[in-house]
């Protein structure tokens, strides 16, 4: 029983510590504000490229990334034929339904659960995941919401996203085996220190910032389910069936690959949707579409925990 306690009892106890930080006001929301951004831009940077450094880059890799990259396509045209339902019908409900909060919330709590060492698999799947979100959902979103039409800008925001930056440049210093030179040296060896001490702090601080967000406001929270509803009848039932009818005859399962495409498929919505929609939701929409997101959080998490006991770190090693 303790093995299962282990990895979730910090999880649980750094999601109350950023709620208490929210109700004693110990940090202002600005201040979470900047804590994320650095998280994001800094270390989860740092997490990535420590992977990819040293990371075999393999057809099978190659494979996973294509692979991540249709099911997301599926999520979206599902989370479209969720609108032709009433009952399941909102401006944004493709969105919700797709794009996952892979960066600030999936690299934390699977690295949290099953350790930076075990984190290539559902890194490669977090790549299609990236190329999805610039190449196919957010020109959908523009086109859908804005009626704004395909030009470079879009290719300029693909090449700004610092996910991207880091798997382009870590796969080049990979090929010329940078990291294994600087492992040879102890100027070098700093360096991949200093990049390790970054990536080491993001997961808690990941999991202080879950909590500080986690509010809902009553007003909306139908809408919200509603959303939730969607999203997790989209992940979970196309995610499934995708994982034991398509992916499991293509690469042979192992636990390292099924504990991380459930992972990704239990993941909530990306917070960045929260960004996108700001010039084309109302106010009512924007509290909506972030009570759906807290709620899945919540709902994400508890999953998480439940695949950590289904899939234990120990089965990994």
């Amino acid at each position: 029983m303790g093995n299962f306690i282990g990895p979730i009892l910090p999880i649980i106890a750094l999601i109350f510590l950023g709620k208490w930080c929210r109700q004693t006001q110990y940090i202002s929301p600005s201040a979470i504000g900047e804590i994320k951004k650095f998280l994001l831009n800094i270390c989860m940077v740092c997490t990535l490229l420590n992977i990819v450094l040293f990371m075999e880059i393999t057809s099978e890799s190659i494979l996973i990334i294509v692979i991540s990259y249709i099911m997301l396509c599926l999520f979206l045209i599902a989370g479209k034929l969720c609108n032709l339902l009433p009952a399941l019908h909102h401006k944004f409900t493709p969105y919700v339904c797709s794009g996952t909060a892979f960066m600030l919330v999936g690299m934390a709590l699977f690295s949290m659960i099953y350790g930076n060492a075990n984190l290539a698999i559902f890194s490669f799947i977090g790549v299609g995941h990236e190329i999805f979100i610039w190449t196919i959902y957010y020109i959908w979103f523009r086109i859908d919401t804005s009626g704004q039409k395909f030009d470079l800008s879009i290719v300029k925001n693909l090449l700004k996203s610092p996910f991207i930056i880091t798997i382009i440049l870590g796969t080049i210093l990979n090929i010329f085996d940078v990291g294994y030179i600087l492992q040879s040296n102890p100027i070098g060896q700093g360096i991949l220190q200093s990049i390790d001490s970054l990536s080491s702090i993001a997961s808690p601080f990941v999991l202080v910032c879950l909590g500080y967000g986690l509010v809902l406001d009553v007003k909306y929270i139908k809408e919200s389910l509603k959303l939730v509803f969607a999203r997790y009848v989209v992940a979970l039932t196309i995610g499934c069936l995708f994982k034991f009818l398509v992916i499991d005859n293509i690469i042979t399962p192992s636990p390292i690959i099924n504990a991380s495409f459930a992972a990704f498929i239990m993941l909530p919505p990306m917070f960045t949707l929260t960004l996108f929609i700001n010039d084309v939701a109302t106010t009512e929409e924007v509290e909506i579409i972030n009570g759906a997101i807290g709620i899945s959080t919540i709902i994400s998490v508890i999953l998480l925990i439940i695949l950590s006991i289904i899939i234990p770190y120990s089965s990994l090693v």
